[in-house]
C-alpha cells in the first residue's frame, strides 16, 4: 500500500474518469477514495463503479486543457517549417536551346462505342433511422468518431463525382427523383392522425403532471410508514405492559391528554441532561482523535460516566427526589424523542449551506421526507463537536441513568430489600452501556458511523432506544418472578458469552481497520481489495461475516430470559432485533459489494455464513 499520498478530490466532486480497460474519458463523480484509489461512479444509465487510480481521475478543467493543447498541437503538425513551391507558381527554369518543347497532355484515343439499351434496375430506398442520442457526452468522441465530412478538395471532387454518377443513375433507370416542396410536408404531416396523437401526448402529460402533484412517490410512502414506526413504537411498546398488566393479546390504551407527553420538568431534565453531557464532551481530557469531517473529539467518555453516577447520591443526599426521572417516564421519553425531531430538521435545513463532499448521497435523492428520514449528512459537526459521536455517548449514558433509578425504585418500593433477579437484570445492562462508553472509539469504524446519514431514523432512533431497552428491567420490577442462583448464572454465562463475541470482534476489526500492520495482527489472514484495503477472513470474521451482531442476540436473548416466559412481550423485542440484525447485514453486505467488487464475492466464498455458521 502506498503512503504519503494525498487525495486531490473530494467525495460527491464531479470529475472526468477514464474508463476501465480503454482510452475513454467519462464525466464521474467521487465516491470513496484510500491512499492510491478512487472509487467513482459514471454518470451513465446503469451508474457504473470502478475503483480508479490516481492516474486515471483528472478534474474537468484539467482534461479540458489537455484536450486544447493537444489539438492545437496536432494542427501543428500539418504545418511545414520549411518553405515549399506552391502549385500555382513555376520557377524560372532556364530553356534548352536544342530541345523542343513537350506537351504533357495525353493523347486520348476515340472509339466508337455502340449504342445499347440499358436495362432497368431496381432502386430500394431505404429510410435513414436516427441514429440514438447516447446516453452521456463521450469526451474523446470528437477524436475516435469517424468523420462524415472532410473539407479537402479531394472529398469536393469525390462528391461531384458521387453527385453525377446518381445523376446518371437516375437517367438510366428512367427514374426521376421525386421531390416534394416544404408547403407539401408540413400539410402530409398535419394529418388528422397526427393531431389525434399530439392532442393525446398532451392529455396525458397533464394528467400526469396532475398524479404526480396528488400522489406521492414510492419513496415518500415508504419514508411516511417508516417514520409513523419508528415515532410510535416506544409508546406503543411500554404501554403493551405497564404496572396493571403485561399481555400483546390487547392493543394498549393510549393516553390522549397533553399532560401524559408534556411536562415543562421534563423538558427541563432533557435538555439539562444533553448540555452537560455536550459540556463534558469538550473537556480537554483524554485522547485526541482527528475525524475526517474536521472535528476533534477526546475520548474522555468514562469522566461523563463518573460525573452522572455521582449525581443520582449527590441528589439523594440534598434531599431531592430523584424518583421523578420514574415518575415523568412518559413526558422524558416524549421529550428526547421531539427532540431528535428537532434536530433532524434542523440538520436538514443547514445541509443547503455544506459542501457537497459532507453530504449523505442516499439522502439526496430530491425527495423531502425520504431525505429527512435518511438524513442529508452523514458525520455532521459544528466546529470541533461531533454529533453523531457526541448522539452515541448520550444515548449509552441515559440508558445507565434509567437503570440506576430503576434499581432506586425497586430499593423504594421494598423497603431497602433488593431482588437479585432485579439486580442482574440492571447490572448486564448497565455493564453494556459501560462498554459502550469506555470503547467508545471503536464506534468510528462501525457501519453505523461511517455510512449511515443522521436523519430522522438515526436521530429518533438514537434517544429512544434506552426507553425501549429499559422494557426489560421495568417488566422485571413490575411482574418480576425471582429465579434461581444457577438459573441466574446460566443467564450470566449466556451474557457472557456473547459481550465477549461482540466486544472481540468489534475490537478486531477496529484494530485491523486503523492499524492494518500492527504487529499484534501478524497472525490474522486477509485479502486484498480494488479499494487498497484488505479484508479479515480469519479470527471472528473468518467464522461468520458479522459476529458483532450475533453476540448482540446472545446478550439480548440474555435480558429476555430473566424476565421469564409468563410474558411475550420481552421476546417480542427479541424476535424485532433479529429481524433488524438480519435485514442490516443485507444492507451491510450490499454497500460492500458496491465497495469492492469482485474481492467481496472471494470473500463471501471464503466466509460463507452471515449470522449462525451452517444455518444461515
Amino acid at each position: 500500500m502506498e503512503g504519503g499520498k494525498m487525495a486531490k478530490f473530494k467525495v460527491n466532486e464531479n470529475v472526468m474518469a477514464r474508463w476501465p480497460g480503454s482510452n475513454l474519458w467519462f464525466e464521474a463523480s467521487i465516491v470513496d477514495f484510500n491512499d492510491i484509489e478512487y472509487q467513482v461512479m459514471f454518470k451513465d444509465d446503469a451508474k457504473s463503479e470502478y475503483v480508479l487510480k490516481y492516474r486515471d481521475v483528472k478534474s474537468i478543467e484539467q482534461f479540458q486543457r489537455s484536450r486544447s493543447k493537444s489539438r492545437g498541437r496536432s494542427s501543428s503538425r500539418g504545418r511545414s517549417t520549411g518553405r515549399r513551391k506552391s502549385p500555382g507558381r513555376k520557377s524560372p527554369a532556364r530553356k534548352s536551346p536544342g530541345r523542343p518543347k513537350q506537351s504533357r497532355e495525353p493523347v486520348i484515343e476515340v472509339k466508337p462505342v455502340k449504342k445499347l439499351e440499358p436495362e432497368p434496375v431496381p432502386v430500394v430506398v431505404k429510410p435513414r433511422t436516427p441514429s440514438p442520442k447516447p446516453a452521456i457526452l463521450l469526451a474523446r468522441a470528437d477524436k475516435l468518431a469517424p468523420r462524415t465530412s472532410t473539407p479537402t478538395r479531394q472529398s469536393a471532387r469525390i462528391a461531384s463525382l458521387a453527385e453525377k454518377h446518381d445523376e446518371v443513375d437516375g437517367q438510366v433507370n428512367n427514374i426521376k427523383p421525386e421531390v416534394k416542396t416544404v408547403t407539401e410536408n408540413k400539410v402530409a404531416t398535419q394529418s388528422v392522425g397526427s393531431r389525434l396523437c399530439g392532442l393525446t401526448s398532451c392529455v396525458g402529460g397533464c394528467l400526469k403532471s396532475a398524479a404526480c402533484a396528488v400522489i406521492p412517490s414510492l419513496a415518500t410512502v415508504k419514508a411516511l410508514i417508516a417514520s409513523l414506526l419508528i415515532l410510535a413504537m416506544p409508546f406503543f411498546l411500554n404501554e403493551l405492559c405497564t404496572k396493571r398488566k403485561c399481555t400483546i393479546l390487547e392493543f394498549p390504551t393510549m393516553p390522549r391528554k397533553l399532560e401524559v407527553y408534556y411536562d415543562l420538568r421534563a423538558v427541563g431534565i432533557v435538555i439539562g441532561f444533553v448540555l452537560t453531557q455536550l459540556l463534558l464532551c469538550l473537556i480537554p481530557i483524554g485522547r485526541k482523535v482527528n475525524l475526517p469531517n474536521g472535528a476533534q473529539i477526546r475520548c474522555n467518555g468514562y469522566i461523563s460516566l463518573l460525573v452522572s453516577l455521582a449525581v443520582v447520591p449527590l441528589l439523594m443526599y440534598l434531599d431531592y427526589n430523584v424518583l421523578i426521572v420514574y415518575t415523568l417516564f412518559r413526558q422524558i421519553m416524549a421529550t428526547s424523542i421531539a427532540l431528535g425531531v428537532v434536530i433532524t430538521v434542523a440538520l436538514y435545513i443547514r445541509a443547503k449551506y455544506i459542501p457537497d463532499d459532507a453530504k449523505n448521497p442516499a439522502g439526496n435523492t430530491g425527495v423531502f421526507l425520504a431525505d429527512l428520514f435518511s438524513g442529508r449528512e452523514t458525520c455532521p459537526a459544528i466546529r470541533s463537536l461531533d454529533l453523531k459521536f457526541c448522539a452515541f455517548r448520550i444515548m449509552a449514558t441515559m440508558w445507565l441513568m434509567l437503570n440506576v433509578i430503576v434499581v432506586v425504585k425497586d430499593l423504594q418500593i421494598h423497603l431497602g430489600q433488593y431482588s437479585p433477579t432485579l439486580l442482574v437484570a440492571c447490572t448486564l445492562q448497565i455493564f453494556y452501556a459501560v462498554d459502550l462508553v469506555w470503547f467508545e472509539e471503536s464506534l468510528l469504524t462501525t457501519f453505523e458511523y461511517t455510512k449511515q446519514g443522521f436523519g430522522l431514523f438515526f436521530s429518533v432512533g438514537t434517544f429512544q432506544s434506552p426507553f425501549v431497552l429499559t422494557i426489560f428491567t421495568r417488566i422485571v420490577l413490575n411482574h418480576r418472578t425471582e429465579l434461581e442462583w444457577y438459573i441466574l448464572s446460566l443467564v450470566v454465562a449466556l451474557n457472557l458469552l456473547g459481550y465477549t463475541i461482540c466486544r472481540g470482534s468489534n475490537s478486531q476489526k477496529h484494530a485491523f481497520r486503523t492499524n492494518p500492520s500492527d504487529p499484534a495482527l501478524a497472525h490474522l489472514e486477509s485479502l486484498p481489495t480494488s479499494a487498497g484495503t484488505r479484508l479479515l477472513v480469519s479470527g471472528w470474521w473468518g467464522v461468520m461475516r458479522h459476529p458483532n451482531y450475533i453476540g448482540d442476540l446472545l446478550v439480548i436473548t440474555s435480558w429476555a430470559l430473566l424476565c421469564g416466559f409468563n410474558y411475550a412481550l420481552p421476546w417480542v423485542l427479541l424476535a424485532l432485533d433479529v429481524l433488524f440484525m438480519v435485514a442490516r447485514t443485507y444492507q451491510v453486505e450490499e454497500a460492500c459489494r458496491k465497495k469492492y467488487g469482485l474481492a467481496w464475492n472471494n470473500y463471501t466464498d471464503r466466509v460463507k455464513y452471515r449470522l449462525i455458521p451452517r444455518v444461515f
